[in-house]
């Protein structure tokens, strides 16, 4: 019988967003009587480690993080470490001390920086996570936050009406794009393009 993720006891915010739980269970659950590898990038006080160790019941969970934690763990399938996600060497030796034949699932939900999170991913996903392995990131939305490190709130285009005269213009535009001065005039064609764009 397939267990639900209920965060609810743990100390996670995993436990704020059940949508996210909803997820994982449909793309885990048959992973779940399985002898996984779990990496987390990204893990606060554990309490995480700690829900993914009671959801994955065979599995090896290994967390990182930037500040270290201890995690009360008799069953002794949780393993941790302290470091950044980008440094690419003290993954390499994660892997090689915890899934040498690499890792089932990796979720990301570390610094949240585009950066960081671009060299850890290409990383980890090319070089310790197992054909077929699931790969999670967390939290993307702050990339459109202009509070946020590297984000930037999205602004829509003004919608575009129509306009009489704007269309007349596109459409000379075309026929002139179309024309055989236009292909005999190096970059003419190009140009057209632009200022059709704007």
């Amino acid at each position: 019988m397939t267990k639900r993720l209920d965060a609810s006891s743990y100390d996670t915010d995993k436990a704020l967003h059940t949508h996210d739980l909803r997820s994982y269970e449909e793309y885990s659950d048959k992973l779940q009587d399985r002898e996984v590898r779990l990496l987390e990038l990204g893990v606060y006080k554990g309490g995480s480690l700690l829900l993914w160790r009671d959801y994955f019941q065979k599995g090896l969970i290994v967390g990182l993080d930037l500040n270290p934690i201890q995690v009360d763990d008799p069953s002794g399938r949780i393993r941790n470490y302290f470091g950044q996600q980008q440094d690419t060497d003290l993954l390499d030796r994660i892997a090689a001390e915890t899934a040498p034949a690499g890792f089932d699932v990796i979720i990301d939900d570390c610094s949240h920086i585009g950066e960081l999170t671009r060299i850890s991913f290409w990383h980890l996903f090319d070089n310790h996570l197992k054909p077929g392995g699931l790969y999670v990131i967390e939290d993307w939305s702050t990339g459109y936050w202009d509070s946020w490190f590297d984000g930037v709130s999205f602004r829509p285009r003004p919608e575009n009406g129509f306009s009489p005269r704007l269309f007349r213009v596109r459409s000379l535009m075309a026929r002139i794009y179309r024309s055989k001065l236009a292909t005999r005039i190096p970059l003419a064609q190009k140009v057209i393009v632009e200022l059709k764009i704007h």
